[in-house]
């Protein structure tokens, strides 16, 4: 059952009964966890908190919607050069997995793409992106194990230069230099990317 359905199906409460407190905790930290921040959570939690039953999915459909961007959501593209894309995220999120997702999309929309392994503390990570790759037929650059994802990301840019590639996607390690902890930016990380 997918979050907001969960959400849904708790305030409307079936068995007639008040929203307890160990409710609402729950229902914040779920939210919480799904990384839409503190300010949307308690923005969504006085939402519910003022819809009736009925009105609640709509109601925070409505709320969603309305913070989602109407921008041109179309990469972009360049003549000269591939564009880079770093996918980054904490382990098990599945960057790997989403990074062949869309190595698949762009060439679906005929696209060419380079692929990088750079998430080289996980060899388990390197092996999918190498099968990803064999499957799309789409050239997948490594390094050694446990080597410099930076160094790898590199040679990856190298090569998708060298063979004129619309796209280079570099899938990351969250425990490298590329990685995103609570305290530091990303940015701040790897400046040398």
């Amino acid at each position: 059952m997918a979050l907001f359905s969960k959400l849904v199906a708790k305030i409307k409460n079936p068995f007639g009964g008040a929203i307890s407190a160990a409710d609402w905790a729950d229902i914040e930290q779920s939210l919480l966890e799904s990384d839409l921040g503190a300010a949307n959570t308690a923005e969504i939690l006085e939402i519910v908190r003022k819809s009736k039953g009925d009105e609640i999915e709509a109601t925070v459909t409505s709320a969603l919607t309305h913070w989602l961007s109407s921008a041109n959501r179309e990469l972009a593209t360049y003549i000269d050069r591939p564009i880079t894309i770093l996918v980054v995220g904490v382990n098990g999120t599945g960057k790997t997995t989403s990074t062949a997702k869309l190595a698949a999309l762009l060439q679906n929309q005929g696209q060419s793409v380079v692929l990088a392994a750079a998430d080289t503390f996980r060899a388990a990570a390197v092996e999918q992106l190498q099968t990803w790759g064999q499957r799309l037929n789409i050239p997948v650059v490594s390094g050694k194990a446990n080597g410099d994802p930076a160094a790898v990301a590199f040679d990856a840019a190298k090569s998708a230069q060298a063979n004129g590639a619309h796209y280079l996607l570099v899938d990351t390690a969250a425990g490298s230099p590329f990685a995103l902890p609570e305290t530091t930016g990303i940015f701040n990380r790897c400046p040398h990317v």
